[in-house]
């Protein structure tokens, strides 16, 4: 006798055999790499039983990475179907954001390298000076914070000061 895991799991696999790994896709939200496919909770003709709903349509499931995957179906089950497309807009904006702010982080460490480059190669300084060592610690720091928390991990002010230390305006 089948149980409502075995058939839950057997939907997935029917959905990794008709679209390929999800590895092999974008997240639809975030455009990282997704992890796996994800309910959208479309279907009129969907399962649920024993705690597991799914739908045997597999045109019902994108790619999502774990962090959308997670905030889909927590939406989901806090405020159902109606809710969804709301949540998949917010999470494709925070998503935006959040590249946005790494662009301007790596934009501003990449000019201050090149200036940095372009100073040794003129000969107009042959070792760095203290400001120099510490902008780039303060920056280094900045890009972790950035990369490890997300959007709301720096604030704008500090991106702006981040860029007049690298810039040497200071």
């Amino acid at each position: 006798m089948t149980t409502a895991r075995s058939e839950y799991k057997a939907a997935h696999r029917r959905v990794v055999e008709a679209k390929g790994p999800a590895a092999h896709h974008a997240c639809d939200f975030c455009g990282t790499f997704a992890t796996d496919y994800a309910y959208d909770h479309q279907d009129p003709a969907e399962t649920f039983r024993d705690g597991f709903l799914w739908s045997e349509s597999t045109a019902h499931y994108f790619p999502a990475c774990v962090r959308c995957h997670r905030a889909y179906d927590r939406a989901f089950r806090q405020h159902g179907k109606t809710a969804l497309p709301a949540v998949a807009e917010a999470l494709r904006e925070a998503a935006r954001d959040h590249y946005e702010e790494r662009r301007k982080i790596v934009e501003a460490a990449t000019e201050a390298s090149w200036r940095a480059r372009e100073s040794a190669l003129a000969g107009r300084k042959e070792r760095r000076s203290t400001a120099d060592v510490a902008a780039a610690k303060a920056a280094e720091g900045l890009m972790s914070r950035a990369y490890a928390k997300g959007p709301s991990g720096i604030s704008a002010e500090e991106l702006r000061a981040s860029w007049v230390r690298w810039a040497g305006e200071c």
